[in-house]
């Protein structure tokens, strides 16, 4: 016998009829009636508040909580979830509603939320509520890590959905300041990123112009974003907007002294740009990041995935520049996606040889011949995704690969588990795109990184927030 049903509807009862509460929770204008038994069962929090002696609020009858507006809007849902044990949320409400249940240390209603949000998280960057999320997550240190994690990868590979969302201009400066550091940040180009900043910072120059009792700190964290532009890595018609865009006047020697920079790079002046290396923040000057322009990557696209014979071949040709400030070229080969029951989809690059076609274990696979000396390159595989029917680059794989007379080959292995493609009306991989549901989408970006360029940056980590 099974009477577990009838027992919650006759708690439910006591919230919706408010009948017997021995205690009002005051938040904000509103007044709440409740139960000491149903919230100290609910919450170890409410349980020290209620039952400690050494607690007024142990005998009071009314207790005056103190939440933020957001959080008092959706309390008497929360209060409500204690009692029924359903909520309804959404991308609105949730991040409050975390707030609510992080204080109060309701663990079943954190699951609850945390695994919305981890769901919605494409949602959440073009409605504008990612950069809320993300600065919450990681102002919490070790907890929701798994999320935390997730917004970050996001944040790092779709820079270009979340700059559109209004929210993007509320990002901390000192998470710029780390994510700009980053050499696997993705982005079309430089001068792109440029832009997205350039919005930015226009918005806190607005807020500074409001609030003169912002700290000094704050001023410079403002203004030191713009150092970690790599204006090395942009064109010189590029480095020449630079010079007569919007907030050229407000920062006049600066810029002109960072533009001085990518030109003297182009122009190959080896001994100021060693000189600039061994500066403060200027190791990474020197170094390309995953760049998804024509000039940097191919984009290699595989429709109807579920009809494609086995051991069939697709082959594509890129040229990718030999060197950043330089106009030659290396031609890459690229292809074969072996679909057979022990493989999944690799692809091979070959630069001036024959494209030798192998199978390999969820791998993807380099060939290059060398023509001189050495080559050093920064290799990024970006496989596309959908979730909330929002398209968005989902994984991604980077190396950093040597390539020597010795030394030819670079296998990356593990891109997509095999068996996640195989087609299901029910669970569809999220790495098939397409209006069916039946396309595959790599893109490949191929960077050199030369003599002056540094793999060394910092973790994409924020303890001291």
């Amino acid at each position: 016998m099974n009477n577990s049903k009838g027992v919650l509807l006759k708690i439910a009862n006591l919230y919706a009829e408010q009948l017997m509460s021995d205690v009002c929770l005051v938040v904000g204008a509103n007044r709440y009636p409740a139960h000491r038994v149903i919230l100290c069962a609910s919450s170890d929090v409410f349980q020290v508040m209620l039952m400690n002696p050494e607690w007024n609020e142990c005998r009071e009858s009314v207790i005056e909580l103190k939440e933020d507006p957001m959080c008092s809007m959706v309390f008497p849902q929360f209060l409500k979830y204690l009692y029924v044990g359903q909520i309804k949320v959404s991308i609105q409400t949730v991040m409050p509603m975390l707030e609510l249940a992080d204080k109060y240390n309701i663990k079943d209603l954190v699951e609850l939320c945390v695994d919305y949000m981890m769901k919605h998280i494409a949602k959440a960057a073009t409605q504008g509520y990612m950069v809320s999320w993300f600065q919450y997550t990681i102002s919490l240190g070790s907890g929701h890590v798994e999320l935390t994690q997730a917004l970050k990868r996001f944040l790092k590979w779709n820079l270009d959905i979340v700059s559109e969302s209004n929210d993007f201009n509320e990002l901390c400066g000192m998470i710029l300041v780390t994510l700009l550091q980053q050499n696997d940040l993705v982005v079309q180009s430089e001068y792109t990123l440029f832009g997205y900043l350039e919005k930015w910072l226009l918005y806190k120059k607005d807020q500074l112009d409001k609030d003169p009792e912002m700290s000094e700190e704050e001023r410079h964290t403002i203004e030191a974003v713009f150092v970690h532009v790599r204006f090395a890595m942009m064109s010189p018609a590029e480095l020449a907007n630079v010079l007569v865009c919007s907030i050229f006047p407000f920062h006049k020697e600066f810029f002109i002294e960072r533009v001085a920079i990518g030109m003297c790079y182009h122009a190959g002046q080896d001994d100021r740009i060693r000189e600039i290396r061994s500066q403060e923040n200027g190791a990474l000057q020197f170094t390309p990041r995953l760049y998804t322009n024509d000039r940097w990557s191919l984009n290699m696209t595989v429709e109807e995935f579920d009809k494609i014979e086995n051991y069939k071949n697709f082959v594509w040709c890129f040229f990718s520049q030999n060197q950043s400030n330089s106009k030659d070229s290396l031609m890459f080969f690229c292809g074969n996606f072996n679909r057979n029951p022990w493989s999944y989809s690799s692809t091979n690059f070959l630069s001036g040889g024959i494209c030798e076609c192998q199978s390999f274990v969820r791998s993807f696979v380099i060939y290059t011949r060398l023509f001189n000396n050495r080559l050093s390159l920064q290799i990024g595989v970006l496989i596309s995704g959908v979730q909330n029917r929002i398209t968005h680059i989902r994984t991604c794989h980077v190396r950093t690969a040597y390539f020597s007379n010795d030394f030819r080959v670079l296998n990356i292995d593990n891109l997509i588990p095999y068996d996640e493609l195989q087609l299901s009306a029910v669970n569809l991989s999220p790495h098939l795109i397409g209006e069916k549901r039946d396309t595959i989408r790599l893109q490949v970006i191929i960077a050199p990184l030369g003599e002056y360029a540094s793999t060394d940056m910092p973790t994409f980590e924020f303890k001291d927030l």
